[in-house]
């Protein structure tokens, strides 16, 4: 039986694009539902993300008595993460769904796999070595990210980020 993974997406690039990752997690047994920052719908394609997994981006709350409710997720990626939505998540500022969603995934102890994808010079800004230290204390979050590689190499390939999924 297919299990839930919420996958959440902010404004910034995933080299290999988020529909492989997608259909990786799928041919894993995995149900993706797909879920976005405001800024993220426009650095990934909803509409390939849409038809891969049967149901529409969302970057909205639902208001009472509309649509559907997501089902539990078993699982959560959060990939790519930018240096803002990164620091919101690890600060608690649910100020959109997306991290609203990641900031309740805690709460639930839902397992969280979160890549966070900023060029290096926001990186050495001291706020995000304080969020990275903030998301490596929860104790449901495992954090993808390897601040001594160069940055054309600093998000792990989907095949990492699958790894670590079927290690949790």
């Amino acid at each position: 039986m297919a299990k839930t993974l919420y996958l959440v997406m902010s404004g910034a690039p995933a080299p290999e694009g988020l529909p492989a990752l997608v259909r990786l997690l799928q041919a894993d047994d995995w149900t993706v539902r797909c879920l976005s920052t405001p800024m993220g719908q426009s650095f990934h394609d909803a509409d390939e993300l849409a038809a891969l997994t049967g149901e529409p981006v969302r970057a909205e709350y639902r208001r009472p008595g509309t649509g559907r409710p997501l089902p539990p997720a078993d699982l959560v990626v959060a990939c790519p993460l930018t240096f803002n939505s990164t620091n919101k998540f690890a600060d608690g500022h649910a100020d959109n769904f997306a991290i609203g969603l990641l900031c309740e995934m805690v709460g639930h102890a839902v397992p969280t796999v979160v890549v966070p994808h900023c060029k290096p010079q926001l990186a050495s800004h001291p706020a995000f070595a304080r969020s990275l230290d903030t998301l490596r204390s929860l104790p449901s979050v495992t954090l993808l990210y390897d601040d001594q590689a160069p940055y054309e190499s600093r998000m792990p390939t989907w095949e990492r980020v699958l790894s670590t999924v079927r290690t949790l």
